[in-house]
């Protein structure tokens, strides 16, 4: 699941309330940076907390958020504030592009229209290649006065040093299973059981939690942590079960084994045991470590053009066969 991005109304979640006030603070003191870089975790609220400060800052009113009802919160909310630019990667590319780049940086050289400044969101910033990061240098080392950049990224050490080294960086964490498990039990309505569950499914992360209560995708997590423990009494079950999990989202799939795979290894060290294995089951803690990196790894070739499906069954015979 993918954080909530645009110029919808702005949502500032309870966790994210530290960096709001640092947030206003320079902006009371005018001590705001010309270029902002929001980093985090999928999932943690960075992508709302950006838009939520753009709104803010475009906003025609001095209020402790963008009001919502004046002629720059309408338009931003229609998407067409013509103060505005966000950058992201168009059409079927997974890259920002330098001519997209260039054409942001010659609106951010015009005057203002509405607002009392300009605000150009690039996101996600890692999508940036290397000609486009250098293109948009210039702007970062010579800032209009009236404008402002905030780059958003899941990944910052994959932006050039000469970036990250011109930008205020706000690193946003997930919140603690406490504030999380309060949040998604106010804001959805279920009970404390499935939200627990839900936020486990989710690795922490609140938001891809609420996504999860309001889909069919807790029941895949379930379906995920049954045939992991199904196929440990069952090795010749493999080909079937990797059908089945190969409908899931990869991604997601692959967050999820390599949790469960977590789970068996933090059970081994702690002794505590595993709710969804057998009590009998014995496996090692070194084919497990093995395990987990290679399904992060797949995670990242998930985005790739590789057979997933071959990856997979590869990986669920490995699993199959760790018994001790």
């Amino acid at each position: 699941m993918n954080e909530t991005a645009g110029t919808g109304a702005a949502v500032i979640y309870p966790w994210l309330d530290g960096h709001w006030s640092f947030f206003m603070r320079r902006i009371n003191d005018d001590r705001l940076a010309h270029a902002l870089l929001i980093q985090g975790p999928s999932g943690c609220g960075k992508n709302a907390l950006a838009d939520a400060m753009a709104a803010r800052l475009l906003c025609c009113e001095s209020e402790a958020q963008a009001c919502g009802k004046c002629r720059s919160c309408k338009l931003l909310e229609g998407q067409a504030h013509p103060d505005y630019f966000r950058l992201h990667p168009e059409d079927d590319s997974v890259v920002i592009k330098v001519d997209q780049v260039r054409d942001m940086i010659g609106k951010l050289d015009l005057t203002t229209s509405i607002s009392f400044r300009k605000v150009a969101l690039i996101q996600p910033a890692d999508a940036m290649n290397g000609a486009s990061a250098n293109a948009l240098l210039k702007s970062l080392e010579e800032p209009s006065g009236d404008t402002v950049l905030i780059l958003v990224t899941d990944n910052p050490g994959s932006l050039p040093v000469t970036i990250r080294s011109r930008c205020q960086t706000i690193s946003v964490s997930q919140p603690g299973d406490e504030v999380a498990l309060e949040w998604l039990k106010d804001s959805s309505g279920r009970p404390a059981g499935e939200v627990s569950e839900a936020l486990q499914a989710a690795g922490g992360s609140p938001l891809r939690a609420a996504h999860y209560l309001a889909s069919p995708e807790l029941d895949a997590y379930k379906q995920v942590r049954d045939g992991l423990s199904i196929l440990l009494g069952r090795p010749a079950a493999v080909s079937m079960f990797s059908h089945q999990l190969n409908q899931l989202n990869p991604v997601d799939l692959w967050r999820w084994l390599s949790m469960c795979t977590g789970d068996v290894i933090k059970s081994l060290m702690t002794g505590s045991p595993v709710n969804w294995l057998p009590a009998d089951v014995q496996l090692g803690d070194k084919a497990l470590l093995k395990l987990q990196r290679q399904a992060d790894e797949n995670r990242r070739l998930s985005a790739t053009q590789v057979r997933g499906e071959l990856l997979l069954q590869d990986w669920l015979i490995r699993w199959a066969e760790q018994i001790i």
